[in-house]
Protein backbone atom coordinates (compact mmCIF):
# COMPACT_ATOMS: atom_id res chain seq x y z
CA UNK A 1 0.00 0.00 0.00
CA UNK A 2 1.72 3.10 -1.09
CA UNK A 3 1.32 6.46 0.98
CA UNK A 4 -0.81 8.44 -1.55
CA UNK A 5 -3.65 5.71 -0.50
CA UNK A 6 -3.90 6.20 3.01
CA UNK A 7 -6.35 8.45 4.33
CA UNK A 8 -6.14 10.52 7.11
CA UNK A 9 -8.65 12.72 9.19
CA UNK A 10 -7.95 16.20 11.16
CA UNK A 11 -10.42 17.39 13.50
CA UNK A 12 -9.70 20.79 15.27
CA UNK A 13 -11.68 23.38 15.82
CA UNK A 14 -9.06 26.36 15.20
CA UNK A 15 -8.81 26.75 10.77
CA UNK A 16 -5.28 27.86 11.77
CA UNK A 17 -4.28 24.70 13.45
CA UNK A 18 -5.58 22.61 10.15
CA UNK A 19 -4.02 24.56 7.89
CA UNK A 20 -0.52 24.08 9.73
CA UNK A 21 -1.23 19.97 10.22
CA UNK A 22 -2.24 20.03 6.46
CA UNK A 23 1.20 21.58 4.80
CA UNK A 24 2.86 19.07 6.72
CA UNK A 25 1.30 15.89 5.53
CA UNK A 26 0.69 16.53 2.37
CA UNK A 27 4.47 16.37 1.83
CA UNK A 28 4.28 12.78 2.24
CA UNK A 29 0.76 12.85 -0.59
CA UNK A 30 -1.45 11.91 2.15
CA UNK A 31 -5.35 11.69 1.50
CA UNK A 32 -6.40 14.49 3.73
CA UNK A 33 -9.83 15.74 4.96
CA UNK A 34 -10.68 18.05 7.50
CA UNK A 35 -13.70 18.68 10.47
CA UNK A 36 -14.08 21.28 12.54
CA UNK A 37 -16.28 20.02 15.24
CA UNK A 38 -16.81 16.44 16.63
CA UNK A 39 -20.43 15.78 15.19
CA UNK A 40 -18.76 16.51 11.56
CA UNK A 41 -15.88 14.29 12.66
CA UNK A 42 -18.10 11.19 13.13
CA UNK A 43 -20.00 12.27 10.02
CA UNK A 44 -16.92 12.20 7.99
CA UNK A 45 -16.25 8.78 9.41
CA UNK A 46 -19.56 7.17 8.73
CA UNK A 47 -18.75 8.21 4.93
CA UNK A 48 -15.78 7.51 4.24
CA UNK A 49 -12.93 4.58 5.51
CA UNK A 50 -9.82 6.44 7.24
CA UNK A 51 -6.27 4.91 8.15
CA UNK A 52 -5.85 7.29 10.86
CA UNK A 53 -7.88 10.32 12.63
CA UNK A 54 -5.81 13.33 14.36
CA UNK A 55 -8.19 14.92 17.15
CA UNK A 56 -7.69 17.54 19.47
CA UNK A 57 -8.78 17.38 22.62
CA UNK A 58 -10.39 21.01 23.43
CA UNK A 59 -13.49 21.20 20.97
CA UNK A 60 -16.59 22.98 22.00
CA UNK A 61 -19.70 21.11 22.33
CA UNK A 62 -18.08 17.48 22.00
CA UNK A 63 -14.43 16.95 23.15
CA UNK A 64 -11.78 14.81 21.63
CA UNK A 65 -12.40 11.98 24.69
CA UNK A 66 -16.31 11.61 23.62
CA UNK A 67 -15.43 11.83 19.79
CA UNK A 68 -12.46 9.00 20.13
CA UNK A 69 -15.05 6.80 22.46
CA UNK A 70 -17.81 7.40 20.10
CA UNK A 71 -15.39 6.29 16.98
CA UNK A 72 -14.29 2.84 19.53
CA UNK A 73 -17.85 2.27 19.89
CA UNK A 74 -19.09 1.67 16.43
CA UNK A 75 -18.26 -1.73 14.92
CA UNK A 76 -17.56 0.47 11.90
CA UNK A 77 -14.41 2.46 12.65
CA UNK A 78 -13.60 0.88 16.40
CA UNK A 79 -10.11 -0.27 14.63
CA UNK A 80 -9.40 3.32 13.24
CA UNK A 81 -6.21 4.45 15.20
CA UNK A 82 -6.38 7.70 16.69
CA UNK A 83 -3.69 10.45 17.85
CA UNK A 84 -4.89 12.92 20.01
CA UNK A 85 -3.70 16.67 19.66
CA UNK A 86 -3.35 18.09 23.13
CA UNK A 87 -1.74 21.27 24.68
CA UNK A 88 -2.10 19.47 27.46
CA UNK A 89 0.73 17.13 28.43
CA UNK A 90 -0.29 16.50 31.83
CA UNK A 91 -0.13 13.06 32.90
CA UNK A 92 -3.98 12.75 33.92
CA UNK A 93 -4.87 13.78 29.88
CA UNK A 94 -2.70 11.41 28.67
CA UNK A 95 -3.97 8.74 30.61
CA UNK A 96 -7.62 9.40 29.49
CA UNK A 97 -6.40 9.91 26.15
CA UNK A 98 -5.87 6.19 25.76
CA UNK A 99 -8.38 4.90 28.50
CA UNK A 100 -11.05 6.73 25.36
CA UNK A 101 -8.77 4.40 22.93
CA UNK A 102 -6.36 6.71 21.48
CA UNK A 103 -3.03 4.68 20.10
CA UNK A 104 -0.62 7.81 20.40
CA UNK A 105 -0.59 12.04 21.85
CA UNK A 106 1.12 14.79 20.15
CA UNK A 107 1.75 18.15 21.92
CA UNK A 108 1.17 21.75 20.69
CA UNK A 109 2.50 23.39 19.45
CA UNK A 110 4.15 20.51 16.98
CA UNK A 111 7.55 19.48 16.19
CA UNK A 112 7.87 18.90 12.83
CA UNK A 113 9.62 16.09 12.57
CA UNK A 114 8.23 14.11 16.01
CA UNK A 115 4.61 14.54 14.04
CA UNK A 116 5.90 12.87 11.00
CA UNK A 117 7.85 9.90 12.67
CA UNK A 118 4.35 9.37 15.07
CA UNK A 119 2.31 9.59 11.93
CA UNK A 120 4.35 7.50 9.81
CA UNK A 121 4.46 4.43 12.86
CA UNK A 122 0.89 4.41 13.32
CA UNK A 123 -0.30 4.09 9.32
CA UNK A 124 2.27 1.41 8.64
CA UNK A 125 1.05 0.00 11.98
CA UNK A 126 -2.28 0.10 10.52
CA UNK A 127 -1.25 -0.97 6.95
CA UNK A 128 0.44 -4.11 8.48
CA UNK A 129 -3.29 -4.94 10.51
CA UNK A 130 -4.83 -4.75 7.09
CA UNK A 131 -2.54 -7.05 5.38
CA UNK A 132 -2.98 -9.56 8.08
CA UNK A 133 -6.76 -9.47 8.25
CA UNK A 134 -6.66 -10.09 4.79
CA UNK A 135 -4.25 -12.98 5.09
CA UNK A 136 -6.19 -14.40 7.95
CA UNK A 137 -9.37 -14.16 5.47
CA UNK A 138 -7.24 -15.42 2.74
CA UNK A 139 -6.23 -19.09 4.79
CA UNK A 140 -9.93 -18.96 5.81
CA UNK A 141 -11.34 -19.59 2.97
CA UNK A 142 -8.56 -21.37 1.67
CA UNK A 143 -8.60 -23.76 4.54
CA UNK A 144 -12.45 -24.08 4.05
CA UNK A 145 -12.66 -24.94 0.28
CA UNK A 146 -9.87 -27.57 1.01
CA UNK A 147 -11.92 -28.95 4.13
CA UNK A 148 -15.14 -28.62 2.06
CA UNK A 149 -14.42 -29.53 -1.16
CA UNK A 150 -11.42 -31.54 -1.52
CA UNK A 151 -11.36 -33.46 2.10
CA UNK A 152 -14.95 -35.00 0.99
CA UNK A 153 -14.23 -36.40 -2.38
CA UNK A 154 -11.04 -37.87 -1.34
CA UNK A 155 -12.64 -39.51 1.84
CA UNK A 156 -15.13 -40.89 -0.89
CA UNK A 157 -12.87 -42.72 -3.09
CA UNK A 158 -10.81 -44.25 -0.78
CA UNK A 159 -14.33 -45.47 1.05
CA UNK A 160 -15.30 -46.72 -2.50
CA UNK A 161 -12.17 -48.39 -3.31
CA UNK A 162 -12.50 -50.36 0.09
CA UNK A 163 -16.12 -51.02 -1.12
CA UNK A 164 -15.00 -52.09 -4.23
CA UNK A 165 -12.40 -54.43 -2.96
CA UNK A 166 -14.33 -56.36 -0.01
CA UNK A 167 -17.05 -57.25 -1.80
CA UNK A 168 -15.66 -57.66 -5.69
CA UNK A 169 -14.10 -61.49 -5.87
CA UNK A 170 -14.46 -61.73 -9.80
CA UNK A 171 -11.24 -59.49 -10.29
CA UNK A 172 -7.96 -60.72 -11.19
CA UNK A 173 -5.15 -60.48 -9.17
CA UNK A 174 -3.72 -57.60 -10.97
CA UNK A 175 -6.26 -55.27 -10.81
CA UNK A 176 -7.00 -56.38 -7.27
CA UNK A 177 -3.16 -54.71 -6.56
CA UNK A 178 -3.87 -51.84 -8.52
CA UNK A 179 -6.94 -51.18 -6.41
CA UNK A 180 -5.30 -51.88 -3.28
CA UNK A 181 -2.59 -49.52 -4.68
CA UNK A 182 -4.76 -47.14 -5.50
CA UNK A 183 -6.63 -47.58 -2.15
CA UNK A 184 -3.20 -46.69 0.04
CA UNK A 185 -2.45 -43.49 -2.33
CA UNK A 186 -6.21 -42.14 -1.51
CA UNK A 187 -5.61 -43.05 2.35
CA UNK A 188 -1.92 -41.62 2.81
CA UNK A 189 -3.46 -38.63 0.43
CA UNK A 190 -6.53 -38.24 2.68
CA UNK A 191 -4.42 -38.56 6.27
CA UNK A 192 -2.09 -36.24 5.08
CA UNK A 193 -4.81 -33.59 4.04
CA UNK A 194 -6.59 -34.30 7.33
CA UNK A 195 -3.31 -33.81 9.30
CA UNK A 196 -3.03 -30.53 7.57
CA UNK A 197 -6.49 -29.12 8.31
CA UNK A 198 -6.23 -30.24 12.33
CA UNK A 199 -3.03 -28.33 12.38
CA UNK A 200 -4.19 -25.30 10.83
CA UNK A 201 -6.94 -25.16 13.23
CA UNK A 202 -4.80 -25.88 16.24
CA UNK A 203 -2.24 -22.95 15.40
CA UNK A 204 -4.96 -20.46 14.91
CA UNK A 205 -6.62 -21.89 18.26
CA UNK A 206 -10.00 -23.27 16.51
CA UNK A 207 -9.18 -26.79 18.33
CA UNK A 208 -11.80 -27.16 21.30
CA UNK A 209 -11.22 -29.51 23.79
CA UNK A 210 -14.16 -31.61 25.74
CA UNK A 211 -13.61 -34.21 27.61
CA UNK A 212 -15.99 -36.66 28.93
CA UNK A 213 -16.22 -40.16 30.76
CA UNK A 214 -16.26 -43.03 28.55
CA UNK A 215 -14.52 -45.94 27.28
CA UNK A 216 -11.60 -46.42 25.35
CA UNK A 217 -11.68 -49.39 23.75
CA UNK A 218 -14.95 -48.10 21.51
CA UNK A 219 -12.58 -45.81 20.02
CA UNK A 220 -9.82 -48.65 19.11
CA UNK A 221 -12.12 -50.72 17.99
CA UNK A 222 -13.24 -48.00 15.74
CA UNK A 223 -9.72 -47.66 14.55
CA UNK A 224 -8.89 -51.39 14.27
CA UNK A 225 -11.76 -51.00 11.43
CA UNK A 226 -10.52 -48.52 9.71
CA UNK A 227 -7.27 -49.71 9.13
CA UNK A 228 -7.90 -53.24 8.78
CA UNK A 229 -7.41 -52.99 5.17
CA UNK A 230 -4.35 -51.17 5.41
CA UNK A 231 -2.94 -54.03 7.67
CA UNK A 232 -4.11 -57.03 5.47
CA UNK A 233 -2.26 -55.38 2.46
CA UNK A 234 0.92 -55.98 4.21
CA UNK A 235 -0.69 -58.77 6.08
CA UNK A 236 0.24 -57.25 9.42
CA UNK A 237 -2.14 -58.61 12.28
CA UNK A 238 -3.58 -55.21 13.72
CA UNK A 239 -5.14 -56.16 17.32
CA UNK A 240 -6.57 -54.73 20.24
CA UNK A 241 -5.69 -56.13 24.01
CA UNK A 242 -7.93 -54.72 26.82
CA UNK A 243 -6.35 -55.72 29.66
CA UNK A 244 -7.99 -54.48 32.58
CA UNK A 245 -10.50 -51.22 33.19
CA UNK A 246 -10.46 -49.14 30.03
CA UNK A 247 -12.44 -45.86 31.52
CA UNK A 248 -10.90 -42.32 31.06
CA UNK A 249 -11.69 -38.66 30.51
CA UNK A 250 -10.84 -37.30 27.72
CA UNK A 251 -12.28 -35.54 24.33
CA UNK A 252 -12.88 -38.79 21.72
CA UNK A 253 -12.88 -36.86 18.98
CA UNK A 254 -9.19 -35.72 19.77
CA UNK A 255 -7.96 -38.85 21.23
CA UNK A 256 -9.39 -40.97 18.28
CA UNK A 257 -7.37 -38.61 15.94
CA UNK A 258 -4.27 -39.21 17.82
CA UNK A 259 -4.60 -43.08 17.98
CA UNK A 260 -5.54 -42.80 14.20
CA UNK A 261 -2.53 -41.44 13.96
CA UNK A 262 -0.25 -43.62 16.03
CA UNK A 263 -1.57 -46.67 13.87
CA UNK A 264 -0.97 -45.70 10.80
CA UNK A 265 2.63 -45.08 11.14
CA UNK A 266 2.55 -48.55 12.90
CA UNK A 267 1.52 -49.58 10.20
CA UNK A 268 3.82 -47.47 7.80
CA UNK A 269 7.20 -48.44 9.76
CA UNK A 270 5.80 -52.08 10.17
CA UNK A 271 7.34 -54.86 7.43
CA UNK A 272 5.03 -57.40 6.43
CA UNK A 273 4.03 -60.28 8.45
CA UNK A 274 4.99 -57.83 11.55
CA UNK A 275 2.10 -57.07 14.02
CA UNK A 276 0.77 -53.83 15.58
CA UNK A 277 -1.01 -54.34 18.94
CA UNK A 278 -2.94 -51.41 20.81
CA UNK A 279 -3.59 -51.97 24.60
CA UNK A 280 -5.39 -49.96 27.38
CA UNK A 281 -5.51 -50.06 31.09
CA UNK A 282 -5.13 -48.16 34.20
CA UNK A 283 -2.48 -47.44 36.04
CA UNK A 284 -1.55 -45.45 39.55
CA UNK A 285 0.83 -42.24 38.32
CA UNK A 286 2.15 -40.54 41.42
CA UNK A 287 -0.84 -41.14 43.40
CA UNK A 288 -3.14 -40.30 40.29
CA UNK A 289 -5.30 -43.06 38.67
CA UNK A 290 -4.20 -42.68 34.77
CA UNK A 291 -5.46 -44.94 31.89
CA UNK A 292 -2.52 -45.46 29.21
CA UNK A 293 -3.15 -46.01 26.02
CA UNK A 294 0.06 -47.96 24.03
CA UNK A 295 0.59 -48.73 20.43
CA UNK A 296 3.39 -51.06 19.59
CA UNK A 297 4.57 -52.55 16.45
CA UNK A 298 7.25 -54.84 15.22
CA UNK A 299 8.50 -52.42 12.92
CA UNK A 300 11.87 -50.47 12.30
CA UNK A 301 12.09 -49.14 15.56
CA UNK A 302 13.80 -45.53 16.18
CA UNK A 303 17.46 -43.95 17.53
CA UNK A 304 17.67 -41.69 20.81
CA UNK A 305 18.33 -38.68 18.25
CA UNK A 306 14.73 -39.33 15.84
CA UNK A 307 13.08 -39.81 19.62
CA UNK A 308 14.39 -36.47 20.96
CA UNK A 309 13.49 -34.18 17.82
CA UNK A 310 9.70 -36.04 18.07
CA UNK A 311 9.63 -35.34 21.83
CA UNK A 312 11.26 -32.22 22.46
CA UNK A 313 12.18 -30.10 19.32
CA UNK A 314 9.05 -30.11 17.73
CA UNK A 315 11.15 -31.09 13.87
CA UNK A 316 9.12 -31.73 10.94
CA UNK A 317 10.93 -34.37 8.82
CA UNK A 318 9.21 -36.88 6.51
CA UNK A 319 10.39 -40.42 6.73
CA UNK A 320 9.31 -43.69 4.45
CA UNK A 321 7.65 -46.90 5.59
CA UNK A 322 8.83 -50.09 4.53
CA UNK A 323 7.03 -50.25 1.50
CA UNK A 324 7.80 -47.15 0.44
CA UNK A 325 5.35 -45.05 1.95
CA UNK A 326 5.39 -41.56 2.92
CA UNK A 327 5.09 -40.49 7.00
CA UNK A 328 5.37 -37.08 8.11
CA UNK A 329 6.44 -35.87 11.69
CA UNK A 330 3.43 -33.37 11.42
CA UNK A 331 1.02 -36.02 13.15
CA UNK A 332 3.55 -36.39 16.14
CA UNK A 333 2.99 -32.82 16.71
CA UNK A 334 -0.26 -32.72 16.55
CA UNK A 335 -0.51 -36.50 18.73
CA UNK A 336 1.70 -34.37 21.48
CA UNK A 337 -0.58 -30.88 21.35
CA UNK A 338 -3.98 -33.03 21.40
CA UNK A 339 -3.05 -35.04 23.93
CA UNK A 340 -1.75 -31.86 26.04
CA UNK A 341 -5.27 -30.48 25.78
CA UNK A 342 -6.69 -33.56 27.52
CA UNK A 343 -4.58 -33.13 30.43
CA UNK A 344 -2.08 -36.29 29.22
CA UNK A 345 1.31 -37.45 28.46
CA UNK A 346 3.07 -39.00 25.70
CA UNK A 347 6.26 -40.88 25.35
CA UNK A 348 8.08 -43.47 23.26
CA UNK A 349 9.88 -46.17 23.56
CA UNK A 350 12.12 -47.95 20.84
CA UNK A 351 14.43 -49.97 19.92
CA UNK A 352 16.10 -49.60 15.99
CA UNK A 353 14.92 -52.48 14.01
CA UNK A 354 13.20 -54.33 16.58
CA UNK A 355 10.00 -51.78 17.14
CA UNK A 356 8.47 -49.02 18.45
CA UNK A 357 5.78 -48.41 21.97
CA UNK A 358 4.22 -45.25 22.16
CA UNK A 359 2.28 -44.60 25.52
CA UNK A 360 -0.35 -42.05 26.28
CA UNK A 361 -1.46 -41.17 29.74
CA UNK A 362 -4.69 -39.40 30.03
CA UNK A 363 -6.74 -38.96 33.23
CA UNK A 364 -8.76 -42.44 34.64
CA UNK A 365 -11.28 -40.05 36.09
CA UNK A 366 -12.80 -36.59 35.94
CA UNK A 367 -10.91 -33.99 38.07
CA UNK A 368 -12.26 -33.32 41.40
CA UNK A 369 -13.53 -28.99 41.17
Amino acid sequence: MKTEEQSILIVDDVPKNIQLLGSILKEESYELEFATSGKEALEWLDSKQFDLVLLDIMMPEMDGFEVCRKIKENPATREVSVIFLTAKADFQSIIQGFEAGAVDYITKPYNRKELMIRVKTHLTLQMQRKQLELSTAFEKKIFSIIGHDLRSPMGNIRTYIEAFLQVNNKLNENVVALLKDLYLLSDNAFNLLENLLNWAKSQSGGIVCRPQEGKISILIQNVISLFSLQAENKRITLKFENQGPDTGYFDPELISLVIRNLVSNALKFTPHAGAVTISAYQKAEKGDLRLIIQVSDTGTGMSPEVIDNLINKNIHFTTYGTDNEKGSGLGFQLCKEFVALNSGIISIISTPGAGSSFFISLPAEKPLL
